[in-house]
């Protein structure tokens, strides 16, 4: 990938960011809504290094994402099985299906947390920012990519939302830190929409034909 090219460096930006937030806010969708910002580290994967500064809100099983990474401020929307993505101030983004992504575990975590308690090895218990959470490792093999070990402190105070997860994937790490969690807020449906004045190429049908690399 050419990541020279703005919409290149865009959609991976944008690929690597929905992996390693929508892991924690999509769990999250037992919630009618929620806001809530996330700090990321990515070590050993395809682009190298690289932090993250977001803030989140969802709603309706909607998330929005507004980050920075690689000197970028990305949007990112997950309404339905899709992501839009696309850079702030650039009328033009691309659109592609939340199942399409091919390094880490799949994006559709919906109602995840009963499954990760039931399914997955109770670690231990740790108090992160204040948060008493017990620590679940889960295992989640894709039908297509690598096999994901992920790790999620569940607060006991917060409903058991994740304030804190890792996955581990070939030999990619990513982390990150949920900060500032507020549930229940009010979100506007703007908020979680992706904007009229922003053109969306549709990338699911390229992507279909892409092999994961190992």
């Amino acid at each position: 990938m050419n990541l020279r090219s703005p919409k290149s460096a865009c959609l991976a930006v944008a690929t690597l960011v929905s992996g390693i937030c929508l892991t924690g806010s999509l769990q999250a969708q037992a919630f009618g809504s929620a806001h809530w910002k996330s700090r990321g580290e990515i070590v050993g994967g395809p682009q190298g290094s690289m932090t993250t500064e977001s803030e989140l809100w969802m709603k309706d099983k909607k998330v929005r994402i507004k980050t920075t990474a690689m000197e970028m401020k990305v949007n990112v929307v997950k309404s339905g099985d899709f992501l839009y993505q696309w850079q702030e101030g650039q009328t033009t983004g691309v659109k592609i299906s939340a199942s399409a992504r091919q390094r880490g575990a799949s994006a559709d975590y919906v109602n995840r947390i009963e499954d990760i308690r039931t399914k997955g090895k109770k670690l231990g218990t740790e108090t992160v920012n204040g948060h008493a959470c017990d620590i679940y490792e889960y295992i989640e093999t894709p039908e297509r990519g690598r096999t994901a070990k992920q790790t999620y402190w569940l607060a006991r105070d917060l409903k058991n939302f994740p304030v804190k997860l890792m996955a581990e994937i070939g030999d990619a790490k990513m982390t990150t830190v949920n900060s500032d969690i507020e549930l229940g807020v009010a979100v506007p449906d703007s908020m979680v929409t992706p904007p009229d004045n922003v053109k969306f190429q549709d990338m699911s049908e390229m992507m279909k034909g892409k092999s994961p690399k190992n």
